[in-house]
């Protein structure tokens, strides 16, 4: 498993804008309605870890979820923190949605 470098991490966040590269590990916060739902969230982000055995930073505070990714194995961000982001910002919308109806 590769480590992408700075520039390539930086050309592929252009696809998730709300994502930035920080110290190391792609970061993007969330907020929610409250903290229930919030922690629906964070249900499904780490049934989302588990199935991939890959798992986030986790920074919870009331309604807002803080997540870092990065592959430590790899000493850096490999394509398994994309794929994991990507999976992670369809579950929010899809929280977003039904909280919306």
């Amino acid at each position: 498993m590769q480590a992408y470098t700075k520039e390539e991490i930086q050309q592929r966040l252009t696809f998730f804008p709300e994502w930035k590269y920080q110290q190391g590990a792609l970061v993007r916060e969330y907020e929610f309605e409250d903290f229930l739902e919030a922690w629906g969230f964070l249900t499904q982000v780490a049934l989302l870890a588990e199935r991939h055995n890959h798992h986030p930073e986790v920074w919870n505070i009331y309604n807002r979820v803080r997540l870092g990714w990065s592959t430590h194995e790899a000493g850096g961000i490999t394509e398994r923190d994309f794929t994991l982001i990507e999976e992670v910002d369809r579950a929010y919308a899809a929280t977003r949605r039904s909280h919306t109806k």
